[in-house]
């Protein structure tokens, strides 16, 4: 069976990364350009600061989706140069963010104590595990080699690649129609409800990862087939669902 994970939230804590990524790139930038570490914090606190907002008013409509981020992503790199006063400019803005995001975020272990586990169980099983994420791919295969787990998947589809939002059901039919035609589309695990009823309405199952309880019963969505806790009893649910040869409810 196919599994798809979703990459922040499922197998990575963000929590952890938001916290270590500054410090983390704040030394390369000092090593490479000179200047005190606690500044570069600030400077790219302050960028980020203002790249969630640029991203929040975005018009999505104007360019495609990966052609947005990229222009974001080069425009947040550049910002942080500007606010340390750096007077050398990337020839190529968006390669300098890509390269910058892949190099720091390598760099950091920021995976949940049950995701190598759940994933080797998997695959052990014989099931094909992939994840499913918005991130770009710089950003996710940044952060897969940092985990240590880029190596144990069968694939990776992310903004980048699939160039849409997780949201859109455009997304989850363009990784279906990636997937092996002569098998069902599997099974998402997402701990967001909006990208598993987009996911549902391409005919995957999903599965909710509620890591801090946040649903009660009765509130999570209908189109979710089942809730976890976390990810130690995925590898048995995945099995059940096989068994059972129902991969579309």
């Amino acid at each position: 069976m196919n599994v798809l994970l979703d990459l922040w939230g499922v197998l990575l804590d963000s929590d952890r990364m938001q916290r270590e990524y500054g410090r983390e790139l704040a030394r390369r930038m000092a090593e490479r350009f000179g200047g005190a570490e606690d500044r570069w914090l600030r400077a790219h606190t302050a960028a980020w600061m203002e790249y969630v907002a640029r991203i929040e008013s975005a018009d999505w409509s104007r360019q495609s989706w990966s052609k947005t981020v990229d222009r974001l992503d080069g425009e947040f790199a550049v910002g942080i140069l500007e606010r340390m006063e750096v007077s050398w400019r990337p020839p190529d803005p968006v390669r300098f963010s890509m390269e910058l995001d892949r190099d720091v975020l390598s760099r950091i272990d920021a995976r949940f104590p049950d995701a190598r586990t759940a994933v080797e169980r998997l695959r052990s099983a014989g099931h094909k595990v992939y994840v499913a994420t918005q991130a770009t791919d710089a950003n996710a295969r940044g952060a897969l080699t940092g985990a240590g787990l880029l190596g144990f998947l069968d694939g990776l589809f992310t903004g980048t690649s699939q160039d849409a939002s997780k949201s859109q059901a455009e997304y989850w039919h363009r990784v279906r129609g990636a997937l092996d035609r002569g098998t069902a589309p599997g099974v998402v695990v997402d701990d967001r409800a909006d990208y598993l009823a987009a996911a549902k309405s391409a005919g995957f199952v999903a599965l909710l990862l509620d890591r801090d309880e946040i649903y009660r019963a009765e509130t999570v969505p209908s189109h979710v087939r089942a809730t976890l806790r976390n990810l130690a009893g995925l590898p048995q649910f995945v099995d059940v669902l096989e068994h059972e040869g129902n991969t579309s409810t």
